[in-house]
């Protein structure tokens, strides 16, 4: 009985630990040619924990198989997650009645002021800036998760779309009251919003 309860103690002690190292577990589906090692580096894991999550004892993978990746919440690929639903979110606060070309500028301007090297050098540091956003400061980017669109145009301006020629400022000139923002100079207009360096 007591060997029993040592490995029971044993199996939550090294599992438990493992399952708190990981923040999200991706579903990947293998294409030809990958790798266990290849999917592991790709998103920040390890083989031992994919073949844990998937109940595998050896790197025998096919095609179209799915495997669950848990991801380590210190890898690049986790940060990526955390900042494409930042940037999804505020997508959202700021321009969900605008064209899918307006919810790319808002994003494109968070991931300029992150390039700029006068605001935040991080997307949350950029979004959480105090006075930045609007939307934070009324609590409308608290209230309400992104929708499907949101994510798409977020993918968009991660991927390098920026629709506003580099604009670090947007505004409705509709519901401004900022005279400051008045004063930047308008790189394009989209919707009702304004862009602006």
């Amino acid at each position: 009985m007591k060997k029993v309860v040592a490995v029971i103690l044993a199996f939550v002690m090294v599992f438990g630990v493992v399952s708190q190292a990981y923040a999200y577990t991706k579903v990947h589906v293998v294409s030809r040619g990958e790798s266990l090692y290849l999917i592991a580096t790709w998103y920040g894991s390890d083989l031992d924990s994919i073949r844990q999550a998937n109940n595998k004892w050896d790197n025998l993978i096919y095609p179209g198989e799915k495997l669950l990746v848990p991801i380590k919440e210190d890898s690049d690929y986790y940060n990526y997650l955390v900042d494409r639903y930042l940037i999804a979110k505020m997508i959202y606060a700021e321009a969900r009645g605008e064209s899918f070309e307006g919810k790319v500028a808002v994003g494109a301007v968070i991931l300029n002021r992150v390039k700029s090297g006068i605001f935040p050098n991080t997307v949350a540091g950029v979004i959480y800036q105090p006075y930045a956003f609007e939307s934070v400061l009324n609590g409308e980017f608290f209230n309400h998760e992104p929708d499907l669109e949101a994510f798409k145009a977020a993918d968009a301006a991660l991927a390098g779309w920026d629709p506003t020629g580099g604009a670090l400022y947007f505004f409705n000139p509709a519901t401004s009251t900022s005279w400051w923002i008045w004063t930047r100079p308008v790189t394009t207009v989209i919707g009702h919003h304004w862009f602006a360096r």
